[in-house]
């Protein structure tokens, strides 16, 4: 499959691709006559990494995970790792909460269409 159609079918960009490849996220894409040519489980690393992505994981410990899956006994490695990860989107989870619920209290206490987001000073 060419570039194109794997980024269409991935819903990314075809640059996106490149660039993982050039910094070494995934293996240089097997080439004929030079055309990228990607296989059923190039685009299965790809969905993943795109999936770690989306999670938050940085391209880094993506290329880190992927590394380890290469090599053997790296489990507990790689699930430290991604608990690490769980671990700070909790910690924003929790942190998004407390401002909606702000914003919410705030919402509820304004009294029409005038109202003062910070005090004066004068309480």
């Amino acid at each position: 499959m060419k570039i194109n159609e794997a980024a269409k079918q991935l819903r990314t960009s075809a640059w996106t691709l490149r660039y993982y490849e050039q910094i070494g996220v995934i293996a240089p894409v097997t080439r004929v006559s030079g055309i990228r040519d990607y296989t059923p489980a190039d685009i299965d690393q790809l969905r993943e990494v795109l999936t770690l992505r989306d999670c938050g994981v940085k391209l880094a410990e993506i290329k880190q995970l992927l590394a380890l899956e290469q090599t053997t006994n790296t489990a507990d490695m790689r699930r430290q790792l991604l608990q690490t990860r769980a671990t700070e989107l909790r910690h924003e989870i929790d942190r998004l909460q407390t401002s909606l619920t702000h914003l919410d209290a705030k919402i509820a206490t304004m009294a029409g269409p005038k109202h003062e987001l910070v005090g004066n000073g004068s309480h």
